[in-house]
């Protein structure tokens, strides 16, 4: 048995079935990309000839015909998409280790690190994510037992930023009027940047005294909102953050949707989820300035507040669910905060 033709417009398509053995391999509709009948011949045969080639190989032959660029170029184009930071991503991917082969994935990797010397094992980590997150889908396409990469260190990635009392209430105080706001939500809920932007005033259900971010009052995820991981939650509002948005709800006239939160040109603030970067950066870094406080990024409001949450009694599970992490793993770190709260605490009383 072979592939047959068929002429669809002035394309050349061929399917069919092919035998090796007692392995009988039933192949789709594809098109040959040729108009010409002896070219198409030709591609067909091509196919079939690597089909048969791929059966007899077994697995660990398949792996080795495989290639980085591959598994880049089909993930690229499965049906979900991808989004514009990740595929830039993997245009640089696909440009230095584009040419290995999935049995020297790990030489590849290697290859990349060297290159990369001062990525934060934060960037790393997305790096391999996406690496894996690609082989693993065009392994699981060819039958093919899928390679792993080695962990990424991320000794400096464990660093929490924490925040006395007055430190602050002065970086709190120092922000301009348009970034207090959500720099408050972000001070005393955990919340992701991104999540606190976004707000819908839909999401606040001030008789329950929760915030959801980014799911809707019926539990389904809100369509066009983002968090991280794309899991929705429902978390109580912290005391203060409620008195500052019902006075914000009232000032708007309490409307019943609509962003919560407007940026310096009074506009709704753009999802920079795909994109990166942070609106809050400059007025956060201004803020820092005038409180003289170095080394605090916006995203350390995160760190700072699960800190404390931890050193309040606070269990990981809890925290982890608060803030939306995905895994109890992501929040081991702050256990080292407690640790060092607790001999802080008898060395006090020593």
């Amino acid at each position: 048995m072979a592939l047959h033709l068929r002429q669809r417009g002035a394309i050349w398509y061929a399917r069919g079935t092919i035998r090796v053995g007692r392995q009988t391999i039933d192949v789709p509709e594809f098109s040959t990309g040729c108009s010409a009948r002896a070219d198409a011949e030709e591609v067909a045969g091509h196919e079939a000839a690597r089909i048969r080639e791929d059966i007899l190989a077994g697995p660990a032959g398949r792996a080795k015909r495989l290639t980085v660029a591959d598994c880049i170029l089909g993930y690229l184009r499965r049906p979900k998409g991808v989004s514009r930071l990740d595929t830039a991503k993997f245009d640089a991917l696909n440009e230095m280790i584009g040419a290995f082969t999935l049995d020297n994935l790990a030489g590849a990797w290697r290859l990349w690190l060297e290159k990369h010397p001062k990525h934060a094992p934060a960037t790393a980590l997305r790096y391999r994510a996406l690496i894996l997150s690609a082989v693993r889908a065009t392994c699981e396409a060819h039958s093919v037992p899928a390679p792993t990469l080695p962990e990424v260190a991320t000794d400096h990635d464990e660093r929490v930023a924490l925040l006395t009392a007055q430190e602050r209430a002065a970086l709190i105080r120092s922000y301009s009027p348009h970034a207090a706001c959500p720099a408050l939500v972000l001070a005393r809920q955990g919340a992701r940047t991104q999540e606190v932007l976004r707000l819908d005033w839909r999401d606040v259900d001030f008789p329950l005294d929760t915030i959801r971010f980014g799911v809707r009052r019926d539990g389904a995820f809100r369509q066009g909102r983002r968090n991280k991981n794309r899991r929705g939650r429902a978390v109580p509002i912290d005391r203060q953050v409620r008195m500052l948005l019902w006075g914000m709800w009232h000032a708007a006239g309490r409307p019943s949707e609509g962003p919560v939160f407007l940026s310096i040109r009074g506009e709704p603030y753009a999802d920079t989820t795909d994109e990166g970067g942070n609106p809050l950066r400059k007025a956060h870094e201004t803020a820092c300035r005038r409180a003289r406080i170095t080394g605090f990024r916006v995203h350390d409001w995160r760190h700072d507040w699960a800190g404390r949450q931890v050193m309040g009694g606070v269990d990981l599970y809890t925290l982890m669910r608060l803030g939306g992490w995905a895994s109890l793993k992501m929040v081991e770190r702050y256990a080292a905060v407690s640790a060092e709260h607790l001999r802080e605490a008898v060395r006090k009383v020593a």
